[in-house]
């Protein structure tokens, strides 16, 4: 807005005022300034107003790596068919899987709420690229194919060819480091569907001999930060390649009868099992696993900066463009203080001049996310996801960051002298 403009206004508001304005109409007033100067600095600022939105999306793009890291990590555990837990005391993640004995998950059959109870076995295993024969790892998954411990609808899976030892389900959503399984990228037209089975080997560094695998079939889960690719297959299978009997279960899931409640369930057999156990319900293995990758590796903590730094970048931003305005019409402001406009006029002023700037950077910055989101997608097949919920979030919090801006920029218009500015 011009300084003539902002003149002719302030006229004819001063004119109301002796009139004697209500404080409505001062607030009214203070609106339509800061829509003028925001939308006339925008205009003018191009590359400042770039800078709030870049904030805001390297904020979403870290928030949205977050939540993908830890629902990645989480895959497995959601998929659990049932609804307590058994793992051993020192158990911190599926990524390096700790064991007990099979005994103690059939002790838990002696409560009268437990349904069934199923072993679920995981191990790193080491094959070979089908196509440049390096060497990848995946987590492999073993189950007991009469009793599965997971959802297997979830896992939109066929089992009935797995009780053929060596037999397993590659994983739609690997990564294609493991060679053209199944078509790159999970293209289910690959050579899985050409062939109707794929041929893999181990490629274990301890062992002379390597277990030879065949792909029969696939299923849905994805892969983790660690693993980029999981394979499903019969315990019996999976202890043959990694060598841990089947009397070490590294996981024990235990289904409960209708209306029973789990964690009561769960707090009773934490009494029944012995020393060296763990029974907790689905709900807080989800919560035990992600509290892992938050504070007990370095991944959680340099997300949570990075999102951070974003704010802080919008603030400085906000600031900057707030400060421009207030020093570009700062005589303005003064005939203003001089014809009686309280403090309370220039603080709604700059509060919601920062507050449009901010609410005009979300959208741009929101498809701009979507982009990034979108290209992350196809490049690591993660679930990464631009939920309502967080851009809500980020939204409020960017407008809340701009209020703080907005206080530190006032504060000049408060010390303003009118005699030596007019």
């Amino acid at each position: 807005m011009d300084c003539h403009g902002l003149r002719d206004l302030s006229c004819l508001f001063a004119s109301k005022r002796r009139e004697g304005m209500l404080s409505s109409d001062l607030f009214r007033f203070a609106i339509t300034l800061s829509f003028q100067q925001a939308r006339a600095k925008i205009r003018r600022n191009v590359v400042a107003f770039a800078g709030i939105a870049g904030g805001i999306v390297l904020v979403l793009v870290q928030l949205g790596f977050q939540s993908a890291l830890y629902e990645s990590a989480v895959r497995l555990h959601r998929i659990l068919n049932g609804e307590i837990v058994v793992v051993a005391s020192e158990f911190r993640s599926i990524q390096d899987p700790t064991w007990f004995s099979r005994e103690w998950l059939v002790m838990t059959q002696a409560h009268p709420a437990v349904a069934s109870v199923a072993p679920l076995y995981l191990s790193p295993v080491a094959v070979r690229n089908i196509d440049d024969r390096t060497v990848r790892t995946l987590l492999g998954i073993g189950i007991e194919l009469d009793e599965p411990a997971l959802k297997t609808e979830r896992l939109d899976a066929d089992l009935r060819s797995l009780r053929i030892p060596g037999r397993i389900l590659f994983d739609r959503k690997s990564q294609p480091s493991y060679g053209d399984v199944i078509g790159s990228y999970g293209d289910v037209i690959g050579r899985l569907r050409r062939n109707g089975t794929v041929d893999m080997t181990t490629a274990s560094y301890s062992s002379p001999l390597q277990e030879p695998l065949t792909v029969v079939g696939s299923h849905v889960l994805g892969g983790t930060v660690v693993y980029f690719g999981t394979a499903l297959m019969s315990a019996a299978t999976l202890t043959s390649i990694s060598g841990q009997p089947l009397q070490r279960i590294n996981i024990g899931v235990v289904k409960l009868k209708p209306n029973a409640n789990a964690a009561e369930v769960a707090a009773q057999l934490q009494k029944l099992l012995p020393e060296g156990t763990l029974a907790m319900t689905s709900r807080n293995f989800v919560r035990l696993e992600k509290r892992f990758w938050s504070n007990e590796t370095p991944i959680g903590f340099l997300f949570d900066l990075g999102a951070l730094i974003g704010f802080l970048i919008s603030g400085i931003y906000i600031y900057q463009v707030l400060f421009q305005i207030v020093d570009e019409n700062l005589a303005e402001y003064a005939v203003l203080k001089s014809m009686g406009y309280p403090n309370s006029f220039f603080t709604v002023l700059v509060v919601c001049t920062a507050t449009i700037l901010a609410l005009a950077a979300i959208p741009p910055a929101v498809a701009v996310s979507f982009i990034v989101y979108e290209i992350c997608v196809a490049g690591t097949l993660l679930d990464l996801e631009l939920t309502t919920a967080r851009v809500l979030g980020v939204g409020g919090l960017t407008i809340l960051i701009a209020a703080l801006s907005a206080w530190f920029a006032k504060r000049r218009l408060h010390r303003i002298d009118p005699a030596a500015l007019m």
